[in-house]
């Protein structure tokens, strides 16, 4: 069986134990994505060690109402995962050594529903939802200006999560989107980072979608939490996961694996939990 990453497999256990709900779910579609935004991110999931970088490539779906927000290698399973059958071919899925290793794990919806913004992420063995309203964001809008990648560029500053971060907005680009939950400048945002690059968002391409591709939304019964509720329910995760790799049937040194793996994931990108 291939080795999966310690968080991976637990996700997997999770669904397989639940898998008749997994092969059985529908989509309610919510747009049709016009443009694909492709950032590159890189963050530091341990606050006491800044020589561990993870990185992931981040998509940004955006359509006439609705953007959705996800990591590309989690919308490669996804994909991926609605065309599996069985119960059998989907751990065959999951032990093949191509499929990739998921580093972020929600996803946001932008004026989903209308005027509010919706983020989902899986805790194994449950997925919380919660809302709030779009907005939230404070710009300072800054003259100075640069090139990247080709576009003439701004800058913008706001305080959000309990770090202070500075955007470059495109105004040639007229979306007032961007990466994670940041939006409601004049233009899309193609480079933001926190002043001590944590997490760092940075525009690897955008391209006109044609034809233009689905923004859908699982249909299934969501935990509907709060941010707090669902920083909560992690903490709740992390402070379990011994029992639960007892539970899969882990070893001793596994056990100890995955409390580790949990305990260096100590600097969200959000420090606020409310």
């Amino acid at each position: 069986m291939r080795k999966l990453s310690i968080i991976l497999y637990f996700v997997l256990f999770s669904l397989i134990t639940n898998a008749q709900r997994i092969f059985h779910y529908e989509y309610d579609k919510l747009d049709d994505a016009e443009y694909l935004v492709t950032y590159k991110h890189e963050f530091m999931p341990d606050s006491t060690n800044n020589e561990l970088v993870r990185n992931s490539e981040m998509l940004l779906f955006i359509g006439e109402k609705i953007s959705k927000f996800i990591s590309q290698p989690a919308y490669v399973i996804d994909t991926n995962m609605r065309r599996i059958p069985t119960d059998e071919m989907f751990i065959e899925y999951f032990n093949n050594p191509t499929t990739p290793t998921v580093r972020v794990s929600y996803e946001i919806y932008k004026n989903h529903p209308t005027g509010k913004l919706s983020y989902i992420q899986h805790i194994p063995s449950e997925t919380y939802k919660y809302e709030e309203p779009l907005g939230g964001f404070t710009w300072k809008l800054s003259n100075e200006t640069k090139t990247y990648m080709d576009y003439n560029v701004q800058k913008a500053t706001c305080s959000y999560g309990g770090r202070e971060w500075i955007a470059w907005f495109c105004p040639d680009l007229t979306f007032n989107d961007g990466p994670y939950k940041f939006h409601g400048l004049p233009g899309l945002i193609v480079q933001i980072y926190d002043t001590r690059h944590h997490y760092n968002f940075d525009l690897s391409s955008i391209n006109k979608l044609e034809p233009s591709i689905a923004i859908d939304i699982t249909r299934k019964e969501y935990v509907n939490t709060t941010k707090s509720g669902l920083h909560k329910a992690e903490d709740n995760f992390r402070d379990d996961i011994i029992n639960r790799a007892k539970s899969a049937g882990l070893s001793n040194s596994s056990q100890q694996a995955a409390a580790k793996s949990l305990s260096i994931k100590n600097n969200p990108l959000d420090l606020l939990r409310k």
